[in-house]
């Protein structure tokens, strides 16, 4: 069981395996009102992660119901207030976001069945919502829940660089750019794949691109029977996995990505990267 804290932030976030729920139960965080995201594996998701996402005036009753009536999570992550100022309203709306948020990013199975609505909050209300939801944003991933698209618009950065990588990859009639950002490999919405898949194609491989048609991520491109068309960005967590949905077949992601505009592989890019920052600290 561990903690988690943003500083100058009032919320608190707590993340239990669903084994050790007896621990958990004696914390006096999980009687206050909050919201929780369950977590289990999935073997088609980008992430390898299905969800559910829901809030409760007193979330402990929310995780007992849960732990009788749904098989397929894991261990939770809770959101609460340290000053107890999340109300009923202020759940609802952040749970409605969440949902939304994720399953726009399609990198994780949602059990929700229906779509929250959230309501509405006041407008100061609706201002320390957004904010608190973009702290939930920041720390999940670092507890290990790595549901959401890497933000791919450019950083400021005072000397005019953007921040960012940007590789391409050509197979056959394919092209397909994507942004290195926050330890993602996102896909350009626009990028295009190839329809055939080979017949070695690993079954993940094959079943994530089952999943990402399924979703409205890939569908025909118009004018050419021989390729996917991606419909938004989509992230990856390995150089690999993206190469493969955009190829239809096992590839070395670090080797078949190139850098945009310098001729040179994403591998051959971070050797020249560790080999000028050892050279430098030397």
């Amino acid at each position: 069981m561990r903690t988690a804290e943003v500083g100058n932030w009032t919320g608190l976030a707590l993340v239990c395996p669903r084994t050790d729920l007896a621990r958990l139960a004696l914390r006096p965080e999980v009687r206050k009102t909050g919201i929780y995201i369950l977590v289990g594996p999935s073997e088609t998701a980008t992430s390898g992660m299905s969800v559910y996402v829901g809030e409760g005036d007193e979330v402990w009753s929310r995780l007992t119901s849960h732990d009788s009536n749904k098989d397929f999570w894991t261990h939770v992550v809770m959101f609460v207030s340290k000053d107890e100022n999340l109300t009923k309203a202020h759940v609802r709306w952040l749970e409605a976001a969440l949902v939304r948020e994720i399953r726009k990013a399609k990198r994780a199975e949602v059990y929700n069945g229906n779509e929250p609505t959230g309501g509405k909050l006041p407008e100061a209300d609706t201002a320390d919502m957004e904010t608190y939801f973009d702290n939930v944003r920041l720390l999940l991933p670092t507890l290990g829940v790595s549901v959401f698209t890497a933000d791919v618009a450019p950083k400021p950065d005072p000397t005019g660089d953007t921040n960012e990588i940007v590789l391409e990859l050509r197979w056959e009639d394919a092209r397909a750019e994507c942004v290195v950002r926050d330890g993602q490999f996102v896909i350009r919405q626009g990028s295009s794949a190839r329809v055939r898949e080979v017949e070695s194609l690993g079954d993940g491989a094959r079943a994530l691109r089952k999943n990402l048609r399924d979703a409205g991520v890939l569908v025909p491109a118009n004018g050419n029977p021989n390729l996917f068309r991606f419909t938004q960005e989509y992230a990856f967590d390995s150089p690999s996995g993206a190469a493969s949905v955009v190829s239809g077949t096992g590839l070395n992601g670090r080797v078949a990505w190139k850098v945009k505009n310098e001729g040179i592989s994403y591998k051959e890019w971070q050797e020249k990267l560790v080999a000028s920052e050892a050279s430098d600290a030397s």
